[in-house]
C-alpha cells in the first residue's frame, strides 16, 4: 500500500457473506444496516443473483465491526429462509452455503490490527451470534480449534441440507451455540485469515453446457489440491443461468505472500486461458468479489490484462479507504 493509504487504513476488515442476492428490498436493508453502523466504513457491496449471495466488505475497529456484524446477522436470520423453495432445490443459488449469514472472515488490515486481535474479535463475535440468534457457530482459519477444522470447504461440506447430520458427529460439532442448526438460518462460519483474492472469470465461446463442463474441468485441474495445481488456490466451476454461461470461481489465499512466490492473478489467468483454449472455449471478463490490495493486481503484469469488469482500480482496497 502507498504511504497515503497506510496512514488511514483501519485495523480490521470484515467480508461478510449472506445467502441473498436477489431480493432488492432485503439487500437494501442489509446495506443500510452496515453503512449506518457507527465506526464502520462500508467499502464494497457485491450482489450476485446466480450465486444468490451478497458480500459486504467493511472496515473499522474490532468492537465496531462486531456490533455491525451482529446487526447484519439479526436481519439475515429474520429475512432468509434456506429451507424455502426459493432457497433450496431448483430455486437455490449455485454457491455453496450453510447459513443465512454464511461466512464472516475477519482480516487484519492496518498497522494497528494483528492476528491475535482478530482471533479475539472472532471468538467474541461467535459467542454473541450464538447467544443473540441461537445460531450454531463454526470457527475456521486461524481461529479454528484444530488443524482438521481450519478449512472452510470442510465446514461447508454437504451444505445446509446435510448440516444437521454433520453437526451430530462430534468431529463436526459447532464451536458455539446449539448442536442442532437453526431451522431456517442454518449455521455461520467465522474465521480469521490473511488478505485473499476472491475472483471469478466468465467463460465464453460455446453453448452453456460446454462452458460449464470446461469451467469444472479447469477448476479441477488448477485447484491446489490437484496434482500440478496452483498452491493455495481453491477453484470451482459454476453455471450462470442468467446469461446462459459459466464461470470459473477462485479464491487465492494469502494473496500477497502468494505473489511473492510468483503465484499471481496474471499467472493464474494465463494458465486458465491455455486450458480453456485446449477445451475449445475462451475466457471473458473477470470480477473481484470484495476488494484486494492494488499490489496483488499489479504483481506479474499490467492490471488491465486481468479484464476486470468496471476497471481494475475500483477493485483495490486503497481506492475505497482513501476516498
Amino acid at each position: 500500500m502507498n504511504a497515503r493509504a497506510s496512514l488511514v487504513t483501519p485495523p480490521y476488515e470484515v467480508v461478510a457473506n449472506v445467502s441473498e442476492g436477489r431480493d432488492r428490498s432485503i439487500l437494501a436493508a442489509f446495506t443500510s444496516v452496515v453503512a449506518g453502523s457507527p465506526g464502520v466504513q462500508l467499502l464494497d457491496v457485491h450482489h450476485d443473483g446466480d450465486h444468490d449471495r451478497s458480500v459486504y466488505t467493511y472496515v473499522g475497529e474490532a468492537d465496531a465491526l462486531i456490533l455491525a456484524t451482529r446487526a447484519l446477522a439479526r436481519l439475515a436470520v429474520a429475512t432468509i429462509n434456506l429451507a424455502s423453495s426459493a432457497k433450496s432445490g431448483a430455486g437455490r443459488g449455485v454457491h455453496p452455503r450453510i447459513g443465512a449469514i454464511d461466512v464472516v472472515p475477519i482480516v487484519p488490515l492496518g498497522p494497528a490490527g494483528d492476528e491475535r486481535g482478530a482471533i479475539a474479535a472472532a471468538r467474541t463475535l461467535g459467542r454473541a451470534l450464538a447467544a443473540d440468534l441461537d445460531l450454531s457457530v463454526h470457527f475456521y482459519g486461524e481461529v479454528a480449534r484444530s488443524e482438521a477444522r481450519r478449512a472452510l470447504s470442510e465446514i461447508r461440506r454437504g451444505e445446509f441440507e446435510d448440516l444437521a447430520a454433520r453437526q451430530s458427529d462430534p468431529a463436526n460439532e459447532p464451536d458455539e451455540g446449539p448442536a442442532v442448526p437453526h431451522a431456517t438460518a442454518g449455521a455461520v462460519a467465522i474465521g480469521v485469515r490473511p488478505l485473499m483474492a476472491a475472483w471469478n472469470i466468465e467463460l465464453v465461446g460455446a453453448p452453456a453446457m460446454e462452458l460449464l463442463r470446461a469451467a469444472r474441468g479447469i477448476a479441477a485441474s488448477m485447484r491446489g489440491s490437484a496434482p500440478g495445481g496452483v498452491a493455495n488456490l481453491q477453484a470451482l466451476g459454476f453455471a450462470l443461468p442468467s446469461v446462459q454461461g459459466a464461470q470459473l470461481s477462485m479464491n487465492l489465499h494469502d494473496v500477497i505472500r502468494a505473489a511473492s512466490a510468483g503465484i499471481t492473478l496474471h499467472s493464474i489467468r494465463d494458465r486458465a486461458e491455455r486450458e480453456a483454449r485446449a477445451l475449445g472455449v475462451q475466457l471473458g471478463e473477470s470480477e473481484i468479489v470484495g476488494l484486494v490490495p492494488g499490489a496483488a493486481l499489479r504483481a506479474g503484469g499490467d492490471p488491465k490484462n486481468l479484464k476486470i469488469r468496471g476497471g481494475w482500480q475500483r477493485a483495490t482496497i486503497e481506492s475505497r479507504i482513501v476516498r
